[in-house]
């Protein structure tokens, strides 16, 4: 496998696709691989939606209540989630509820209570004409759902790619928050934004809520997709929440059809790879100096199956190289091992491929001079064909074939999914044939509303080292 393939696949692409026009085909109506609990108060029924059925099943309980109808009451036991069938959460279920459901579901509700992407319970004001968005996945995400008129700031590394992602009236009323891991919080609340959206729960949560003034600091829980089961999936979730609080609910299910859609077919090619033929991966980070070193005691960072690098793998027909050594981790993005654990002389353990994450434009808003340029508003492959030589001919490396990837893959709103488009082709060219990566991207850029830009032609995401 060399460098030549992703040219290949840029051929296949323009030959199946044309000029780069797609057309995004879905139906609103046809829900099937939404399967979650939506934890939208006013979600009584336990499906993805808040609809009419909720309206008749909170009537129904009502009723049952008024008059102690024990036998409708232990009928509905089963289908009503107590929770959040109080969808104004003030500890009552009444009218009052029904009310509010009906407003969620004309669009005109004033408030929308949720649970956050850490399971607390937040109240969200819909008047919302400024966003602040943090890094690349809630940017995205917000263009995705047509909000790109309403977007006022974001941070540095997605401010970056301003011209890619606004159009000229748009981008000068667009600020750059700067480094939102440590923010000068006089300065943002200097912006006026009604509601922030954050990416990390990690990253000084409380401590925006409670000093940015008048706007609502929300995590959605895009950070760790799990996509591969959908009914655990924060990023489900978090996509669908996005839609109730911007009014954007029909275009937020019809891009996670689109992205579940793919998903699907993904799966059902890695399900039909028996185990003991998937390829060993190993998902790392790239360093001009940090990592493989001769020194066997230097700890390597690997991403574990929750992650969207990790599910990248998953859907790649790949088998992750933490599996093989008992060390994948369910609760953390990544884990760190020694690299003598992964690169060795044991037979059962051979890593096939390693791919690099790279970071150019951090969320501290430093900026790493020493990775490849990369990214949509990149076309030079040179930097990228460098950093995938100088890393593939680190000495504890023996046949292992590696990769640069573009940070864009991981820090983007796609789950990992369109990675794995990318991955499979590279790893298992023979079963993902019928996955065309590059017509799947310029889909991702159209459900962005980005115009005449096409994935064949620009753009520098991924390299594999001759």
């Amino acid at each position: 496998m060399n460098g030549k393939l992703i040219a290949a696949i840029v051929a296949v692409a323009v030959i199946v696709s044309g000029a780069g026009v797609y057309a995004l085909l879905y139906n609103n109506g046809d829900s099937k691989n939404l399967d979650v609990n939506l934890e939208v108060y006013g979600n009584a029924d336990k499906d993805w939606d808040i609809d009419i059925d909720d309206v008749n099943l909170l009537e129904k309980y009502i009723a049952a209540s008024s008059f102690n109808d024990t036998k409708t009451l232990s009928d509905l036991e089963g289908k009503i989630n107590l929770t959040f069938a109080d969808a104004n959460v003030d500890g009552h279920i009444n009218t009052a509820d029904i009310e509010q459901v009906y407003a969620i579901i004309n669009g005109n509700a004033n408030t929308i209570w949720i649970l956050d992407g850490v399971g607390k319970t937040r109240s969200v004001d819909t008047d919302i004409s400024r966003i602040g968005c943090e890094y690349y996945q809630n940017t995205e995400l917000c263009l995705i759902l047509g909000l790109a008129d309403r977007i006022a700031a974001v941070d540095n590394a997605p401010y970056q790619y301003l011209d890619f992602y606004f159009s000229d009236n748009q981008e000068n009323n667009v600020s750059n928050l700067v480094n939102m891991n440590s923010p000068d919080y006089d300065y943002v609340n200097s912006l006026n934004l009604d509601t922030l959206l954050i990416f990390s729960s990690t990253a000084s949560y409380e401590a925006k809520q409670d000093k940015l003034i008048d706007c609502d600091v929300l995590y959605l829980g895009l950070y760790n997709p799990d996509l591969t089961n959908t009914s655990n999936s924060s990023f489900v979730q978090g996509v669908l929440k996005a839609g109730y609080i911007f009014g954007a609910v029909d275009r937020a299910e019809g891009y996670l059809n689109w992205i579940l859609d793919y998903r699907d077919k993904l799966l059902d090619i890695s399900n039909s790879i028996s185990e003991d033929e998937k390829p060993v991966v190993a998902m790392s980070n790239y360093s001009s100096s940090g990592y493989f070193f001769n020194d066997t005691d230097v700890n390597v960072p690997l991403y574990t199956d929750i992650d969207p690098l990790g599910q990248a793998i998953i859907l790649a027909g790949g088998t992750n190289i933490l599996s093989v050594i008992d060390a994948n981790s369910s609760t953390s993005y990544s884990t760190k091992v020694l690299v003598d654990s992964i690169l060795n002389d044991d037979p059962d353990v051979e890593i096939d491929y390693v791919f690099l994450h790279m970071v150019k434009y951090t969320y501290s808003a430093l900026v790493l001079d020493s990775t490849p340029d990369h990214g949509y508003l990149v076309d030079d492959y040179k930097k990228i064909i460098a950093g995938a030589e100088d890393a593939s001919s680190r000495s504890l490396l023996t046949d292992e074939v590696v990769s640069l990837i573009a940070g864009d893959f991981r820090n983007g709103c796609t789950g990992g999914v369109l990675l794995a488009a990318y991955i499979g082709n590279i790893i298992n060219s023979e079963y993902y044939s019928s996955i065309d990566p590059i017509q799947m991207h310029n889909e991702y850029v159209e459900w962005m509303g980005i115009q005449d830009y096409d994935i064949s032609e620009h753009g520098v995401f991924i390299y594999t080292a001759s």
